[in-house]
This record gives structure tokens, sequence and C-alpha cells, in this order.
């Protein structure tokens, strides 16, 4: 049995601009057998239970899906900002 299907996993999914926004994305990992769900679309940040193991690639794919980007924790954020 793999030990880190229970762990505690993050991502950071940027381009959530409301409550409805997370909870679409809240909905979707849900459904896909996650549990204990938390997404705060103010900062970004998705937590959640991967306790069916899905691997975290399939995971971002389906975030994606609903018109977001998914980055990794490690990843560092976009600093390529437009200055108007």
């Amino acid at each position: 049995m793999d030990s880190n299907q229970n762990q505690l996993q993050e991502l950071f999914v940027d381009g959530m601009s409301c409550a409805n926004c997370a909870m679409g994305v809240k909905k979707r990992l849900e459904k896909q057998g996650m549990q204990s769900v938390d997404v705060n679309f103010a900062t970004g940040e998705v937590r959640f239970e991967n306790v069916v193991a899905k691997p975290l690639s399939e995971v971002s794919e389906s975030i994606e899906d609903l018109g977001y980007t998914v980055r990794m924790p490690d990843a560092a954020p976009d600093t390529q900002k437009k200055n108007f």
C-alpha cells in the first residue's frame, strides 16, 4: 500500500476569482474521490487527501478542464506580469 495516498496534497490554481470558482473546483475533486478538500480562491491554494491514489497529473488535468491553470507547490508563480 502506498503510504503517500492519504497524505494531504497541495496545488495552486490560478484564475479563480470568486467563491463559486472555488466551489466548482471542490466539487470536481470530491467527485473524483478526494477527501478533506479545501479550496481558497483568494490565495489559489487547493488542499486535499488523495485517498484513491489518483496521479496528481490527472487531478491537475481535471481542474484545468474547468478553465484554470494549475501549478505544483514547488513551481514558481508566473512572474511575467504585463506593465500597462
